[in-house]
């Protein structure tokens, strides 16, 4: 069929090439041109016939062709981003233990304040610093003739952590910690450590005193450990042991 419509398209070529009437321009068709313009008037006429097929591709057949073929590197691509997500989790899971221990050391951010954890919600209690030392206070204090102080043992050395109470309202309020009998434990490093029972006066967890309005009063608490587990703190957190339950808060 095709081959038939081609002849009779090279024939019409030719027959109006033919009546190009006088005083008109020839035109000059080569060879070449004369197949090129057959074989596309085959092709247009074909287009419509049942029984041939054209070599004309249909816009529509292109455009899904081209989707197809993008969809497929898009899924090659989002593939081969997994893959590697997934060897880096691996890689970084096989390095060094410590390696992103912030994120990975299990620590979840209490839901209450500090002082909610004590159980004196009214007041604010926060964190201010440490200290490291061989005594506290380091100068003695002597009050109504009984010495009041902490000495580390030998190869021991004292952390002494302290936290400000602040009465916020304009009253004067009374902070009773003394009777709530909250116990506190120390995290260094990861390892837990027993906060020292005192006497002495500023000890958070035996306070007891009135907080004038719009002032704080400085606490401590403190613990003993060796030296070395002293020497370098990478990580100090309290755990807090009371009838709200037993909280842990990140200081350093």
């Amino acid at each position: 069929m095709k081959s038939m419509v081609r002849v009779l398209c090279v024939g019409l070529i030719f027959g109006i090439t033919a009546l190009t009437g006088c005083g008109a321009e020839s035109v000059s068709i080569s060879d070449e041109d004369v197949k090129r313009v057959a074989n596309y008037s085959s092709d247009i006429v074909s287009q419509h016939s049942d029984k041939s097929e054209s070599r004309l591709v249909d816009l529509n057949t292109v455009k899904r062709k081209y989707q197809e073929r993008l969809d497929l590197e898009i899924r090659k691509q989002n593939f081969k981003a997994l893959e590697q997500a997934a060897s880096g989790e691996s890689s970084s899971g096989s390095g060094s233990e410590g390696e992103n221990a912030e994120e990975n050391d299990g620590y979840t951010e209490p839901d209450m304040t500090l002082a909610e954890a004590i159980g004196v919600p009214e007041f604010d209690i926060y964190y201010t610093g440490c200290e490291i030392a061989k005594s506290y206070p380091t100068q003695a204090s002597v009050s109504d003739d009984v010495y009041m102080g902490m000495t580390a043992a030998p190869g021991d050395t004292l952390l002494i952590m302290h936290f400000n109470i602040s009465n916020i309202e304009g009253l004067d309020r009374e902070c009773y910690i003394l009777g709530l009998k909250p116990t506190f434990r120390v995290k260094i490093n990861g390892e837990s450590n027993t906060v020292q029972q005192t006497i002495l006066s500023d000890d958070l967890s035996k306070f007891d005193g009135t907080i004038p309005a719009y002032s704080s009063q400085d606490t401590v608490l403190i613990c003993e450990s060796s030296e070395s587990a002293l020497s370098d703190i990478e990580s100090l957190s309290l755990v807090v042991r009371s009838a709200e339950g037993r909280p842990e808060y990140r200081l350093e």
